[in-house]
């Protein structure tokens, strides 16, 4: 096998500097990349009305469900890729990149060519009727041609972050986000375009972006790169599995935002669509937060468990923990204190119906914030570590198993309210079982383990090169 020494920075020096030097970035890009969805929000409910709005929440559920596919496959190889580096072998890791961003590229023109052909169907599909379902298809129909670049932005800013580069990631989801700012203003405040301005502005920043990120990976800093691959490409399908929380949480925040739909339309009609998703958009901007501390985490434990470095990365957890404890403090403080304001910000003031209802649900809501972000760091810690099958569980229960149980049971027991309560309390039940897994496999006993087997599993994508 051939392995290269190196002296990556990632595994030496203060890990308080290693933290912040990719986890700020990573964090300010993820918050950039959430802000497409959020500022359409923004101008559509503004400049367009609360039955717009509801019809561009309605489609979340198909993002997630792209997302989550594409992260699952994408994570998987980028922690391997990540634990290749650690250990010198730059060609183990580009065999990997390459292979990823095959199978993404492929699967986003399959999506995307689907979603087009299908629009109406899947409007329908999502909930959408009335006046929202021409609203929903027009998005989708316009929408999909660019989910091959949005996949494409995901997959290159993730592995410029593996590769050591997270500065460069987030300068090029900075750039998707103020293209996106800007064409909203444009296509929505100044030509009126309303729905089909919000598609295209999205569209049009992804492919900007991707421009931009795609050039690092032909530059001399670049050792990640695009070479012909080798080995097997089963082994990235197995690869795949320890994405698959990832996944989870992907897919599972749109199956319970379908459900929740469901259970709107039927309570409220796209009052309640529009009230819930202006909850949802300050809910996904903190989850947006934990997932940026999530990403930046999975580099450097992979890294440093293919060194060996134990003490690094617990040293990298409590950081990352504290921050996820601040952060929830923060926004659930934010919450209580301003809610009218900030539910103001995504709606006119004559929507008096749509603005009472959201009160109601940030007023339950809130303590799910509390434990959201500690969460998802513990499982993305995991991931790092390659232990799916905890991180996996972590992701099944805050963001499947439980609320979908609790939803339904809140909802017929408890009224609508009920439905929302859900939420908080399948994050709560889910952060003891998080602590308890973690305390059951330490930084400490994961390397140990790793060394007593012998490095005995060959997670290669290529099996063993001379």
């Amino acid at each position: 096998m051939s392995v290269h020494t190196t002296d990556d920075k990632m595994t030496s020096g203060s890990t308080t500097v290693d933290f912040f030097r990719f986890v700020v970035p990573s964090i300010l890009g993820l918050v950039a990349l959430s802000s497409a969805g959020i500022v359409d929000g923004i101008f559509v409910g503004n400049y367009v009305g609360a039955t717009a709005l509801a019809a561009v929440n309605l489609v979340v559920p198909l993002y997630s469900v792209f997302f989550g596919l594409c992260v699952m496959m994408l994570v998987g190889g980028a922690v391997v890729a990540g634990k290749a580096l650690g250990a010198g072998d730059t060609r183990k890791a580009s065999n990997i990149f390459t292979k990823s961003l095959t199978v993404i590229v492929i699967f986003a023109l399959i999506v995307a060519s689907l979603a087009f052909l299908f629009a109406g169907n899947i409007a329908a599909f999502v909930g959408a009727e009335g006046e929202a379902l021409p609203l929903t298809t027009e998005y989708i129909r316009i929408i999909s041609p660019f989910m091959f670049f949005m996949g494409l932005a995901y997959t290159l800013s993730y592995f410029s972050r593996v590769d050591d580069a997270p500065n460069y990631a987030l300068a090029g989801l900075v750039l998707t986000a103020l293209t996106n700012i800007a064409l909203d203003a444009l296509f929505i405040k100044v030509w009126g375009w309303g729905v089909s301005g919000a598609a295209f502005a999205s569209g049009i920043a992804y492919t900007v972006g991707t421009a931009f990120l795609v050039i690092r990976f032909f530059g001399k800093q670049a050792r990640i790169r695009l070479i012909k691959p080798y080995g097997s490409w089963f082994e990235l399908f197995r690869a795949a599995y320890n994405g698959f929380s990832e996944f989870i949480n992907e897919m599972s925040g749109g199956l319970v935002m379908f459900v929740i739909n469901w259970i709107l339309m039927i309570e409220a009609g796209t009052t309640g669509v529009a009230a819930f998703t202006i909850v949802n958009y300050i809910l996904w901007l903190s989850i947006m937060v934990a997932y940026g501390t999530a990403e930046a985490l999975g580099p450097l434990v992979s890294v440093n468990f293919g060194a060996r470095k134990p003490e690094r990365i617990a040293s990298f957890m409590k950081l990352g923990v504290g921050l996820a404890i601040m952060v929830g403090i923060t926004f659930a403080t934010v919450l209580l204190v301003y809610p009218e304001e900030l539910a103001s910000v995504f709606i006119r003031s004559d929507e008096v119906a749509t603005l009472a209802l959201t009160m109601s649900i940030i007023a339950v809501i809130w303590p799910a914030f509390l434990f959201n972000g500690i969460n998802i760091t513990l499982s993305g810690y995991f991931t790092g570590m390659h232990a799916a099958t905890q991180s996996a569980l972590i992701a099944m229960s805050r963001s499947l198993v439980l609320p979908l149980v609790l939803i339904i049971l809140f909802w017929k027991t408890l009224g609508l309210e009920g439905a929302f309560l859900a939420l908080p309390v399948a994050e709560i039940l889910t952060f003891a079982l998080s602590v308890t897994l973690f305390y059951r496999a330490t930084p400490k006993m994961m390397v140990s383990k790793d060394v007593a087997a012998g490095n005995n599993e060959i997670d290669s994508l290529g099996g063993v090169h001379n």
